[in-house]
């Protein structure tokens, strides 16, 4: 829930609640200033625009304040409920909301709280030490998602309450928790915010007469958040920075935490049902983790507790032990993985980083936290509209070899396909980060929304809320900043390659050579950037044609599709495997020796060949499947150079097949060699061969050097037509006589067309 959706302020309600005084209790229970916080926060709603009437302000004042008070509220022109019962605030919680109707709900409370068996509990007014009267947290925040029935879809809750054990209030008697009426079946959005973890105090600032958190919180809204939809993750992020430099400065330690739902309802409690059978010895495993890392068993409980409240463990919540919690972590969905993002936002990664061990040996359901995946589900509901293509695209980039998920979507992919399809993505065997040559790999789901962010550029706000998220889950994984930062530059680089072969005007030319007659059957088809082919209307296209009357051919489509070199198309030309060699089109002279502007296609055009399908069927499929998954690979700059020295026996075959996700090779060996490695390369399906078309022995290290080949890829056939002028420009300062194969499987080439060769002269004299 890292924003609210905006809503008019007349559709925003609140109850805001300052426990100032409990009468039946001891005088040293007394809070001065929570009312005065309650009175602060209920202002800061009004200001924003909320009507009086939509904030129930519920205050038991002290005596000495009562006066002060009622003055302040009148002069904001409120009308608070004097509080003195349970009754009086339930009554608000369970009568006076359901007749209201809105969009977004705020509830502040200020008062005593202590941290039961059940959980998170605040002392009602009339509350004494003898007599405990609390409301359970976990069962208000659940009887609130009944309010969805009148549209309150978005909920936050801020608490300012200590979370000490109950014991530390005194007297014999257990807390009497009041319970709320069992909600109907609806669902909601909710953000908490508690002043404190479980097992601290919420720290009272006497002097001020205000608590700590409220001060930080209050202001924090004021100077943040005028329009009345706070930024919560900035929010979290802000005040927990602020309590942990109170603490590096000798204050006291308290550690904000922030609890969030989505999509829970209050009939959802429980997802043992959901819970995958344990190994008895990764139990064990469990079981000395837990005992070692928290030696002091009250801690445990605690952690347990919330870990409990957070997935809905109902067998732990009913009934703890450390084989209970150890089942939870291994069996409940998220539950792992809740806890290690628990210990990561109270500061303490050190101890989180056994558990990401144990997750990553025994994989337990769910890779990421509730709160990370809640906060994900809310992001992808806001998400651009996407195509199941673009989806697949990435899919297949991270995931080479297949997703695992059918994208059959017609349209446009929603929140909730989105969704899903990340849950896959935690299941698949690599979702969980583990360690490779002493680095964490980013698991696929973090790979998938950096990929998003990349490809959706254009929305920088949504852009940025992903980029947050990914920052925070990959630090809970064990994910570097390092292996991040690089998973993002290759998105980018991916998304304009994506971008790049998508949009660009391109001219298709299928050749088709007489080697008798050196002419030269082209068939001509162009694609203006939507992706489809239509064959060009010319009627040299398709019949047997001398160089000169191909390039005038082809030339004619490209004016088709542009209106200036600087727009013009790519070139592709589609070859057969053998020949690669024999066709020199990149150096193709259109026009006679005396023509001002010679037509070499290789200096005015980019181009790049493409394999035409291999005649074998079966073989072709295997090379399409290679093609693919060495495609998916493209942003990486590894480049195989093949040398003269492996035109020796199956060197160049073992080391083309030595990584089978590298895309690009550099031939470097002579003609005649060249053209045998030419052919294992694109037999074996590399998307990306550079080479010498003229280069009749073995050339240096450096020789492509000026080409960049472990450059963008994008940008390599205009790297290729910049270097073609320079050949024309100076020739023996540039030896290379570059050709580049560029096959991207994504654009379509038409089908092979029926030109037997031996007809091309037959055809050719009768024109």
């Amino acid at each position: 829930m890292a924003g609210l959706n905006h809503v008019a302020a007349t559709d925003i309600h609140a109850v805001v609640v300052g426990l100032e005084r409990y009468p039946r209790a001891p005088r040293d229970w007394s809070l001065p200033g929570a009312g005065k916080d309650a009175l602060r926060f209920a202002r800061w709603l009004h200001r924003g625009g909320v009507p009086p009437q939509n904030i129930r302000l519920l205050l038991s004042p002290m005596e000495e304040s009562r006066e002060s008070l009622e003055a302040a509220a009148a002069g904001a022109g409120f009308d608070y409920r004097l509080v003195a019962s349970l009754n009086d605030v339930r009554s608000v919680f369970i009568e006076d909301l359901n007749q209201a109707v809105g969009s977004l709900l705020y509830v502040y409370w200020g008062g005593h709280g202590v941290l039961g068996e059940d959980g998170r509990l605040l002392f009602h007014p009339d509350a004494s030490a003898e007599d405990k009267l609390c409301l359970n947290v976990e069962e208000l925040r659940r009887s609130l998602t009944q309010m969805a029935s009148s549209g309150f879809e978005q909920q936050v809750l801020f608490f300012d309450a200590c979370a000490t054990f109950v014991e530390e209030h005194g007297g014999e008697s257990a807390p009497v928790v009041v319970p709320f009426p069992p909600p109907r079946r609806q669902t909601a959005q909710q953000f908490l915010l508690h002043a404190s973890r479980d097992g601290q105090a919420a720290e009272q600032d006497d002097l001020a007469e205000s608590g700590a958190f409220s001060t930080m919180l209050l202001q924090w809204l004021e100077q943040n958040a005028a329009d009345l939809h706070p930024d919560l993750s900035a929010l979290h992020d802000d005040v927990k920075q602020h309590f942990k430099q109170r603490c590096a400065a000798n204050g006291p330690e308290q550690t904000p935490v922030t609890c969030r739902y989505l999509t829970l309802d209050g009939t959802e409690d429980d997802t043992e049902t959901y819970a995958r059978p344990v190994d008895p010895t990764a139990r064990l495993e469990v079981m000395g983790v837990l005992e070692s890392v928290f030696p002091d068993g009250g801690q445990l409980k605690v952690h347990a507790a919330r870990v409990a409240r957070a997935c809905g463990a109902a067998r732990l919540a009913e009934g703890y032990s450390v084989k209970a919690f150890a089942e939870v972590l291994l069996g409940t969905p998220r539950a792992m993985a809740t806890l290690i993002a628990m210990l990561s936002t109270d500061g303490e990664s050190k101890t989180a980083e056994p558990f990401r061990a144990l997750a990553i040996a025994h994989v337990p359901p769910g890779l990421l936290s509730v709160g990370d995946y809640a906060d994900l589900r809310e992001l992808l509901m806001r998400a651009p509209e996407m195509s199941p293509a673009t989806v697949a695209a990435i899919t297949r980039h991270i995931m080479p070899g297949g997703s695992g998920v059918q994208l059959d979507t017609a349209g446009t992919m929603g929140g909730a396909q989105l969704l899903a399809h990340m849950e896959n993505f935690e299941k698949h065997p690599g979702g969980h980060s583990h360690t490779n040559r002493r680095r964490r790999t980013t698991p696929a789901v973090l790979r998938f929304t950096q990929h998003l962010a990349a490809v959706f550029e254009q929305y920088p706000g949504w852009c940025r809320q992903l980029d947050t998220w990914g920052r925070q889950v990959a630090q809970r994984l064990g994910v570097d900043a390092e292996t991040l930062d690089e998973l993002r530059a290759t998105a980018h680089i991916w998304a304009q390659s994506l971008k790049e072969s998508r949009t660009s005007p391109r001219v298709v030319v299928q050749i088709y050579p007489d080697p008798a007659t050196q002419m030269f059957t082209c068939v001509v088809w162009s694609d203006p950037g939507t992706g489809e082919l239509a064959r060009h209307s010319h009627d040299d296209n398709g019949i047997p044609l001398a160089p000169a009357q191909a390039v005038h051919l082809i030339e004619h489509a490209i004016r088709s599709l542009s209106v200036s070199d600087a727009q013009a198309p790519v070139v592709e030309i589609v070859l057969e495997p053998g020949d690669m060699l024999s066709v020199p089109v990149h150096t193709w002279n259109g026009a006679d020796t005396h023509h001002v502007v010679p037509l070499l296609l290789a200096v005015r055009r980019r181009i790049a060949l493409r394999c035409a399908p291999l005649a074998n069927t079966a073989r072709e499929d295997d090379r399409r499947a290679r093609l693919e998954r060495r495609w998916n690979g493209r942003a990486d700059g590894k480049v195989v150079y093949l040398d003269q020295e492996h035109a020796r026996g199956q060197s160049a075959y073992g080391r083309l097949e030595e990584d089978h996700d590298v895309a690009r090779v550099v031939v470097r060996a002579g003609r005649d060699d060249g053209a045998r490695m030419i052919q294992q390369a694109l037999y074996l399906g590399y998307p990306v061969i550079l080479w010498d078309h003229d280069a009749s022995e073995a050339v240096c290290d450096t020789y492509f050097g000026p080409l960049d080949p472990e450059g963008t890829l994008p940008g390599l056939p205009e790297r290729v037509r910049r270097y073609w002028a320079k050949v024309c420009e100076d020739p023996v300062g540039h030896p290379v006589r570059p050709a580049l194969l560029l096959d991207d499987p994504e654009q379509q080439i038409p089908d092979a067309q029926a030109v037997p060769r031996q007809s091309a002269s037959d055809e050719a004299s009768t024109r």
